[in-house]
């Protein structure tokens, strides 16, 4: 397949997720203006950041008051995800230049991700994310600029369930791990409560930060654990299986 067929294919693939970008980019620029930022602050945020969840929780601590280091640390924690992606997507580019890594590392999303890593190694080239890249950036931007008009001409209920929906998002990022473990759904509702608990003796922006940081510590031993176990449950399912058929084949 020729660059131009890949990269047309990375625009085909990105459609879907432009289906999910465009409203949450909406309910993003709504809830910007809601907390003060002017029109051109709200559209440059997207242009510049790039991440709902890191948006979303800038916007919220903004309303809150925050301290811009206070802001710029728990968007470094809830984004640093991107770290591990990044280099697995490198990974499956190996002779790209660092310009080139540093302008795809910038489009990385959850979304991004997933669709380049589960590409077969034939359709993994660079033409073929940066078709992905460029559908699903410009429609985020757009989202955050239909949610500035839409500020203006919606009314005030529809806007304010529009806010709702950023909290849809961070409830979107965090079941399906809950749903394939419980000690990711213990530990999510543990970080809820400790950061409800906390926040009635310090600012409410530095108790987000504390309790991600202190309940992801606890995360990376415990989990960390559970999936060990079962990684030797399915080692030891597999062996039995393969005794069994082994079994059945000498009889």
């Amino acid at each position: 397949m020729d660059n131009k067929n890949l990269f047309v294919l990375g625009l085909k693939h990105g459609i879907p997720i432009v289906f999910g970008y465009i409203p949450v980019g909406i309910a993003y620029g709504v809830s910007a203006l809601n907390a003060g930022f002017s029109p051109f602050e709200t559209v440059l945020m997207s242009i510049m950041v790039y991440s709902g969840a890191g948006q979303v929780l800038g916007v919220g601590l903004t309303a809150q008051n925050a301290s811009l280091f206070a802001i710029a640390l728990a968007t470094f924690l809830i984004n640093f995800r991107y770290f591990i992606m990044s280099a697995c997507v490198f990974n499956r580019l190996p002779n790209l230049s660092n310009i080139k890594k540093a302008w795809t590392a910038f489009y990385i999303t959850d979304e991004t991700f997933a669709l380049f890593t589960t590409a077969d190694s034939k359709t993994a080239k660079i033409q073929y994310i940066a078709g992905i890249i460029i559908l699903t950036y410009s429609s985020w931007v757009l989202g955050a600029a239909i949610g500035v008009v839409a500020s203006s001409i919606l009314p005030d209920f529809v806007t304010a369930a529009l806010g709702i929906a950023l909290y849809a998002l961070f409830i979107a990022i965090v079941m399906p791990a809950c749903k394939k473990s419980m000690a990711i759904a213990v530990l999510v509702v543990c970080t809820a409560l400790f950061n409800s608990f906390i926040s009635l003796f310090i600012d409410m922006s530095w108790s987000v930060v504390i309790s991600t940081l202190l309940c992801a510590l606890l995360g990376a031993i415990f989990i960390k654990d559970e999936q060990e176990q079962n990684t030797k449950e399915e080692l030891l399912a597999n062996e039995s299986t393969t005794k069994d058929q082994t079994i059945k084949e000498q009889n």
